[in-house]
């Protein structure tokens, strides 16, 4: 078969390459949206990825699944959607009129959603977004259809399409390892995908049918497909847990700063209003014993009775140091007022420096740690 021939075939097959069309569409919409509403063209935030069905293995793990899906039509930011859009609109051309679009979709989709699996099994943790493993089993599908087909292609597109394809693949994972934050585990896995179904789905380019759909090689390589899914799947490390005690200490973290800031604003209002003699004493002996002294001691149960993650564990013990300090500094105050003793006034002043310290020093310990990383 001459060239000629073989895209007239082509285009015979599948005049509009309509689903890679309608899939590059899709992608490109969504992330408008996105940059709409993040007001952010060149980084999506992870957050909002997260809310609108990216692969967060904590919330996929505790029943989420369908994010495995969504997460194909998410991206990060301009460049990703324009690196994969262009990628998948050269070869999905191809591929829709080898393999048919009810093939190129199946394909498209499976390998997607096999190397999103893939993702969660070798590096649960970020949110992982993209087309980049549906991608790679179209590229994988045709790699598969150039070893399986040969005879079916002319010398020169085959030569033609083996060289690109295999430059894209092997640049990409080349890229994906030398870069960080590239998720290299689900082009791997939308590779494989895509190559297993290419190759039982392959039939020679003449064929009435693009795929043999009851054939026992295609209906093999899908419960191939399956099984491998469920493999990963199960096989991926759990962190529902870690993440349950992480976002359960974040929110006690952020309860304890806002009664934090709550109390020590009225602490200094009292102590204005006892220095300029707007208040008794006995009033402000009585705020000190059943409302402040209480609330410090509520925020020190809260902390120490909540579990933090391990690298947290040091933070959530000085924050109880830190409450615990300011609460004694309160009690050896109430002493002051009541004994009108400035041994208790002293005491008091230097609690009050050595909570402050506790602050500093863990300000400074979260610095050096950060600069570090």
């Amino acid at each position: 078969m001459n060239y000629d021939t073989f895209i007239n075939v082509l285009f015979s097959r599948v005049p509009r390459a309509d689903v890679t069309r309608a899939l590059v569409a899709i992608n490109v919409l969504v992330f408008a949206l996105l940059a709409v509403v993040s007001r952010n063209l060149t980084q999506i935030p992870s957050d909002l990825l997260i809310r609108l069905g990216g692969n967060f293995a904590p919330l996929v793990q505790q029943g989420e699944t369908w994010r495995f899906f969504t997460a194909l039509f998410l991206h990060g930011g301009l460049l990703h959607v324009g690196l994969n859009m262009l990628a998948l609109h050269q070869a999905g051309q191809v591929v829709e009129r080898l393999f048919g679009r009810a093939g190129f979709l199946s394909i498209y989709l499976i390998a997607g959603l096999l190397g999103n699996a893939a993702s969660l099994w070798w590096k649960p943790g970020p949110v992982s977004v993209g087309a980049s493993g549906a991608i790679f089993g179209v590229y994988g599908a045709l790699l598969a259809y150039l070893l399986r087909q040969r005879g079916s292609v002319p010398v020169e597109v085959f030569r033609e399409m083996r060289s690109g394809t295999l430059g894209f693949i092997g640049y990409s994972l080349f890229a994906g390892f030398s870069i960080p934050g590239i998720d290299n585990a689900a082009h791997l896995g939308g590779l494989v995908g895509g190559m297993l179904l290419g190759a039982a789905f392959a039939e020679p380019v003449v064929s009435q049918r693009p795929v043999r759909w009851r054939s026992p090689q295609v209906l093999g390589s899908l419960c191939l497909a399956v099984a491998l899914g469920g493999w990963l799947w199960k096989g991926a490390p759990q962190v529902v847990r870690s993440y349950e005690v992480g976002h359960a200490y974040q929110q006690t973290i952020r309860q304890f700063a806002l009664e934090e800031q709550e109390l020590l604003r009225e602490q200094a209002e009292l102590m204005e209003a006892l220095r300029l003699k707007r208040i008794a004493e006995a009033t402000a002996l009585d705020k000190l014993e059943h409302d402040f002294i209480p609330r410090w001691e509520r925020a020190i149960t809260a902390l120490s009775w909540r579990e933090a993650p391990d690298d947290y564990e040091w933070q959530r013990d000085e924050l109880v140091h830190y409450a615990t300090t300011r609460r004694d500094a309160l009690k050896a105050l109430a002493q002051a007022i009541q004994t009108h003793q400035a041994v208790w006034i002293e005491r008091s002043r230097t609690l009050q420096v050595q909570a402050d310290n506790i602050l500093l020093q863990m300000r400074l310990r979260k610095s050096v740690e950060s600069a570090s990383h």
